[in-house]
């Protein structure tokens, strides 16, 4: 699947810059396949892909993530107070839907399998050059949760994160410190899958339904029941999605000291 088909429909419609009037959507063939380095500076490399995956796919995987995820409580609040009233996990990819996880001891459902082929596929065209981890970050967040503004940590992960999102919506923010007030926002509906490379991972900080501590998110925070929310707001207007638990798969690049090790072996071997 080339990624460019996939996104040739819908691009701007997911991805809101009205309060970032400075900066324009990255196209394409400016950011996908090519290196971060030559994406032009006035683009953010962030892309939000429509449906994905199905119906029938999105069940599968969240049927396949449900006895994982019921064995685990939800966390008020991470150490470093990031994220609040979540839960999640890691489980390998190799395992889930690498080569003959149809065969494997406990084969996953063949949708769920297709679906994690899928966005892993996918995401492995828009740095080719920087592997997929091969650990998959499985995270819920339960009608409260949120997620504050942060900028990934590049010492941990290479260049990319993609995610796909299930059950509810949700609306990603980035903001970056030298550009106050403007802002991007990613309509995370379900199926979709979000993609941040470059400086849109490293330059610009992103926060999932939060902007800022106001009464609402202290009360969240504190574990205020919701029950379906308030409509979504997003590009300026309210949408027919309401906040409720939202499941995201995550994958990662692998980290640059991974990195570094893969091309030094390969470059010893071919010595």
């Amino acid at each position: 699947m080339r990624v460019a088909v996939v996104l040739r429909d819908g691009l701007r419609s997911y991805v809101s810059f009205r309060h970032a009037p400075r900066f324009r959507q990255a196209k394409p063939e400016e950011a996908i396949g090519v290196s971060t380095k030559r994406i032009p500076p006035d683009c953010v490399p962030a892309f939000v892909i429509p449906d994905i995956v199905n119906e029938r796919e999105e069940q599968a995987l969240l049927h396949m993530t449900e006895p994982w995820f019921s064995r685990l409580p939800f966390s008020e609040g991470h150490m470093d107070a990031l994220i609040h009233h979540y839960k999640e996990f890691y489980r390998s990819y190799a395992e889930l839907a690498g080569a003959g996880a149809e065969h494997g001891c406990c084969p996953a459902d063949p949708h769920a399998i297709a679906a994690l082929r899928k966005c892993h596929g996918v995401a492995s065209e828009y740095l080719p050059g920087i592997p997929l981890d091969d650990r998959v970050h499985f995270l819920r967040l339960s009608g409260n949760g949120f997620i504050r503004a942060h900028v990934d940590d590049s010492r941990n992960s290479s260049g990319i994160v993609a995610g796909l999102s299930l059950g509810t919506a949700r609306v990603m923010t980035l903001t970056h410190p030298e550009h106050p007030g403007q802002r991007v926002e990613l309509m995370l509906a379900p199926r979709t899958l979000y993609v941040l490379i470059g400086t849109a991972r490293y330059n610009w900080a992103h926060s999932t339904d939060w902007e800022a501590d106001d009464t609402e998110h202290v009360e969240r925070a504190r574990g205020r029941p919701v029950m379906d929310g308030p409509p979504l707001v997003f590009d300026g207007s309210e949408t027919t999605f309401r906040r409720g638990e939202r499941t995201a798969v995550i994958f990662r690049g692998i980290s640059p000291m991974e990195l570094l090790r893969q091309r030094m072996a390969k470059k010893k071997g071919a010595s």
